[in-house]
């Protein structure tokens, strides 16, 4: 063989990795720009409202639990449960479950219990595992509707008996004290509750239980009645407002306020809330296909709440799923990996809640898909790839600026330092392999710190050390890949 034939094929083996040809110098780069700091990062959740009954009687219950909140699993940090309006029926009644019976033989005999009562039984149980086995989740509850008894009109339903309607103005400072007594409940159950919202999607009179509120009616409730009794009764909790369906843009044709507008005008208007102790909060969904619009007006801009970014109140997405039939591929993974990354980087929230942990269904609805006959459950590529966020990012980090350079427009790449240490999510939908150098632009990197845990179609945060070499980092970016990478700074 010609020996300048034999060097060059030499060479050329030397730049292949796993069968694909990579540049020397790659064009590509990411700059972290690590002394540009944005939100604060409270964390990453699940709710099981008004489905927490579906694994309380799952026959591998706790092995649920801990894919959701264990560190071999998504390592949530929020719990988000629902406290439903049939607790009280009157002025003098209410029951909060916090002594039932939840055993393992309750959850057995499951078809002896009323509805709404194994519902109760349910989240009980459900929250105190986590909070015995898992202490550092943070526990909030929304509210579908005040108990029926508060509310004008009667909307009641057999399956749903408060349904609708608004609150009477002269029962604002009874439901005030029915959230406080809940909170009370909990806390003295050895649950603490680090958030409450008086009201799920306000702008949305659903078929379901449901209460309308206008911006005006939260604001004045929260903060002449909500906030005075938590005060007074020194519960240090914090209220969620906001929550409609669409984060930032509904059409007409679905009559609701988006949380965006319900947010804006609701700070605009009550400018003495005490930042320390609200959470502007919203839902991620997007229209349905039934609902014929052009594809560019289909999905919800994803931005900063203003109001809240001017008064530095923390954002929070506190539902976000789809209804569509269920996709458990990469495919799927990698749509909400993008979505992640635009709510966390673009609108700078401060934590996601997935909709459903798990649940038995077929739409995409919950990241863990239960098969009750068989007492099995499989975890979807979307509980793959949030976990390539909710794994690596702790709670108390700051949103970090970057720059990127030569990448294809699908490729995202979401950032965060938390003190010295730092964590990067690359989201590659692309069916290319890329390779990219990593620059510091304010810090600089300890040697060989840089790991990689990486999620492909058949892979689920596999790890890898990258080390670094004269000139820096070389980061090699799999096709259809998250690669999330966590390194020092000195």
């Amino acid at each position: 063989m010609n020996t300048q034939i034999y060097l060059k094929l030499i060479l050329t083996c030397s730049m292949l990795q796993g069968g694909i040809l990579l540049s020397a110098q790659p064009s590509a780069s990411i700059t972290l720009r690590c002394n540009e700091l944005h939100q604060t990062i409270d964390g990453f959740g699940v709710g099981e409202a008004d489905w927490a009954d579906d694994v309380f009687v799952f026959p591998q219950r706790k092995e649920v639990l801990d894919a959701l909140f264990a560190p071999e699993g998504l390592q949530a940090n929020i719990l988000r449960g629902e406290i439903f309006p049939h607790y009280a029926t009157d002025e003098y009644q209410a029951d909060f479950a916090t002594t039932a019976d939840t055993s393992l033989q309750v959850a057995q005999q499951a078809e002896l219990l009323e509805r709404n009562d194994l519902l109760r039984r349910g989240q009980f149980w459900l929250t105190s595992h986590v909070r015995q086995k898992y202490p550092q989740v943070l526990f909030t509850f929304s509210t579908w509707s005040p108990p029926a008894w508060m509310k004008e009109g009667n909307h009641a339903t057999q399956a749903y008996p408060a349904s609708q309607g608004y609150l009477k103005s002269e029962n604002y400072q009874h439901y005030a004290n029915y959230l406080a007594d809940f909170c009370e409940a909990y806390d003295a159950a050895g649950i603490p509750v680090y958030a409450v919202s008086p009201s799920n999607e306000p702008g949305y009179a659903a078929p379901w239980n449901s209460c309308l509120w206008t911006p005006q009616q939260m604001g004045d409730f929260i903060q002449k009645h909500l906030l005075p009794v938590l005060q007074h009764r020194n519960l240090k909790v914090k209220v969620l407002f906001g929550e409609n369906p669409a984060w930032s843009t509904v059409f007409d044709c679905l009559k609701m306020i988006s949380s965006a507008d319900f947010v804006n005008e609701m700070l605009q208007t009550y400018t003495d809330l005490p930042e320390n102790r609200v959470i502007a909060a919203g839902h991620g969904y997007v229209l349905p296909d039934t609902i014929p619009l052009p594809a560019e007006l289909r999905h919800t801009p994803i931005v900063p709440f203003k109001e809240a970014i001017k008064r530095r109140i923390p954002m929070w997405v506190t539902e976000i799923s789809d209804i569509t039939p269920l996709d458990v591929s990469m495919t799927d993974g990698l749509r909400w990996a993008v979505t992640f990354h635009d709510y966390l980087m673009n609108a700078q929230v401060s934590a996601i809640i997935w909709w459903l942990g798990a649940q038995p269904t077929t739409t995409n609805e919950s990241l863990i898909v239960l098969n009750q006959h068989e007492g099995s459950f499989i975890r979807t590529k979307r509980y793959d790839t949030f976990g390539n966020y909710t794994r690596y990012i702790p709670r108390g980090s700051r949103g970090m600026g970057n720059s990127l350079k030569g990448f294809p427009k699908e490729v995202c790449v979401s950032s965060f330092r938390h003190g010295n240490e730092f964590t990067v999510v690359v989201v590659n939908p692309t069916e290319h392999s890329l390779a990219c150098r990593l620059y510091f632009d304010g810090g600089k990197a300890v040697k060989n710190s840089l790991k990689s845990y990486t999620t492909t179609a058949d892979k689920r945060w596999s790890e890898g050390k990258i080390k670094i070499q004269e000139q820096g980092y070389t980061l090699q970016i799999l096709p259809q890949s998250v690669i999330t990478y966590c390194g020092k700074l000195h």
